[in-house]
């Protein structure tokens, strides 16, 4: 049973080829929306091993450690109604070595910061 009605909502969901993501895509995709989901892989049939089907969504290629691969994104769209800024990583155990927590912070905090800013323009149309 659907609860909410996206039928026509452009979606970006960063991170929705597995996990949380890929859960959060399927469900505005049955609430009706166009979804685009990013992963870190070159395509989305990279992803196939898991037996999750991704074929109804659009998919790009986003490395959250890129500046420029965050800020072509947006560029790529030609509508966006709602922004999912879901990517995220973590490497337990590690995360006291400087360069690992300069990697954590660029992808979960300011990667997510800088996709809304330059998916603002799209969000505000």
């Amino acid at each position: 049973m659907t609860l909410f009605d996206f039928s026509s909502a452009r979606v970006l969901v960063t991170g929705g080829s597995n996990g949380i993501g890929l859960g959060i895509a399927q469900a505005f995709a049955e609430a009706g929306a166009h979804v685009t989901i990013t992963g870190t892989r070159s395509s989305e049939s990279d992803y196939s091993e898991d037996g999750q089907d991704r074929g109804a969504f659009d998919y790009k290629q986003l490395d959250l450690r890129d500046n420029a691969s965050i800020d072509a994104l947006p560029a790529s769209l030609e509508r966006l109604d709602v922004l999912v800024n879901n990517a995220g990583s973590t490497r337990p155990f590690e995360e006291w070595q400087p360069d690992v927590f300069a990697e954590a912070v660029q992808i979960n905090l300011i990667a997510a910061f800088r996709m809304s800013v330059a998916c603002k323009p799209l969000l505000e149309k």
